[in-house]
């Protein structure tokens, strides 16, 4: 089956639409930066460096990759980590695989569309 290609506006209004800041928080990751799901939910505070997001063990089958993400992304990134408290080395966001795919697919259903995040 093909990929379909969501158009940049359609990505902005199911971002603006979603009111959770965690959940916000990681369709934004996924949509700015590029990242998959389990590279997103692998985060931690020690990966963070500004806009840059370092990608440990990425499904490319490197040790590490680069994603950059917008200043303004980075910084709400920074203060939900600050406000939750997040060690270095303790995962971001404490939410499961299956639990983010839904996130994911209710995010769609916000403007009618089916979406299927990256593994």
């Amino acid at each position: 089956m093909p990929w379909k290609i969501v158009e940049k506006e359609t990505v902005d209004e199911i971002i603006f639409r979603t009111p959770d800041q965690r959940n916000r928080l990681i369709l934004e990751l996924m949509a700015r930066g590029g990242m998959r799901i389990g590279e997103v939910l692998k985060l931690t505070p020690s990966d963070i460096d500004g806009g840059r997001i370092s990608i440990q063990a990425p499904k490319s089958g490197r040790q590490t990759e680069v994603a950059f993400v917008p200043q303004k992304l980075a910084h709400r990134l920074g203060e939900y980590i600050r406000q939750r408290g997040v060690e270095q080395k303790e995962k971001i966001f404490r939410i499961s695989y299956p639990a983010a795919r839904i996130v994911v697919k209710k995010a769609g259903e916000l403007v009618g569309i089916s979406l299927r995040p990256m593994i």
